[in-house]
């Protein structure tokens, strides 16, 4: 990133970090605050709009509470906002269990095998760390992504589906996706689950996509921060019908019946049709040499054929 754009995107950040100070700002505090002329602070805030619910009224700059995660206290959850970080996992492994973290912005966000996600303004990068039993951290790459499906769908009416192992894809693009790592500790799982979901920023790959690209508007933050918790907060008891999850999840998998292409970490190639997933997520793949099961940290790349 050139100097220009990283000072940019620290006017920005600045502006959301006073944003979440105060309830609105007078144009001139912002002019006093960072230093710039009145017509690059409105500028600024032209170019933050088109990723957040801010505006100006009567001279003074209002971010929507709705979508301002400064503003919202998940309850059970100790609860951590912060506008820049490397990785919101980061932070997460560091916290106390039932801690989730949201940043703004991250600069070494990342997903499976520590590839890059590019986490820019106006997306959803949360991380949420929790201690489950086993068998409740099992079913978590089964039922957050059904869970994730079905608010799109009720609530947007977005035709989300499931790439597996848990992308969250609407025609054939990417719209969120997860990554769940964990440790066992004294007989429990210290479960940490990232999200990371294109709501109103602009995504820099052809084949991924936004809310606000789907709708063609700006959606409030905080009402998805909300829904995610909640899910996470009564995991246990979801858990407990993890056989309707499955069949949700089969029901939504975009893969099944597909042929794919699965390039594994030990850089082998498996190719096959998707005909079905276990109760824990590993995809069953026909191949001429059989049924082969693999699991999402065998499978470094999955791919499909024509």
């Amino acid at each position: 990133m050139g100097e220009e754009l990283l000072g940019r995107l620290y006017y920005k950040l600045e502006i959301l970090r006073l944003l979440t100070e105060y309830e609105s700002l007078q144009l001139e505090k912002l002019v006093t605050e960072l230093g710039v002329s009145e017509d690059e602070v409105r500028e600024l805030i032209s170019d933050l709009s088109r990723n957040f619910l801010i505006k100006v009224e009567k001279g003074r700059l209002v971010w929507l509470a709705g979508d301002n995660p400064a503003r919202i206290r998940p309850w059970g959850w100790n609860y951590v906002y912060k506008q820049l970080v490397g990785s919101t996992m980061l932070i997460a492994k560091k916290m106390e269990p039932w801690t989730a973290v949201v940043a703004e912005y991250q600069l070494r966000g990342y997903g499976r095998h520590g590839k890059k996600w590019i986490s820019n303004l106006g997306g959803a990068w949360i991380s949420l760390k929790m201690d489950l039993p086993d068998k409740t951290a099992q079913v978590l790459p089964v039922v957050l992504p059904v869970a994730l499906c079905q608010l799109l769908r009720e609530k947007w009416e977005v035709k989300a589906a499931i790439k597996w192992p848990n992308d969250i894809i609407v025609s054939g693009k990417k719209l969120a996706g997860m990554i769940v790592e964990g440790e066992v500790i004294e007989g429990k799982i210290l479960a940490i689950v990232g999200v990371g979901m294109n709501v109103n920023n602009e995504p820099p790959l052809e084949e991924a996509t936004s809310l606000k690209v789907l709708l063609g508007r700006l959606i409030p933050r905080n009402s998805i921060i909300a829904y995610l918790t909640g899910i996470a907060q009564k995991i246990e008891s979801l858990a407990k019908n993890s056989k309707k999850y499955q069949a949700l999840y089969l029901e939504m998998l975009d893969t099944l019946g597909r042929k794919v292409r699965a390039l594994k970490a030990d850089g082998t190639i498996v190719k096959g049709v998707a005909s079905s997933v276990t109760e824990t997520g590993d995809l069953i793949i026909e191949t001429d040499a059989g049924s082969l099961k693999l699991s999402s940290n065998e499978v470094l790349k999955l791919g499909y054929e024509e």
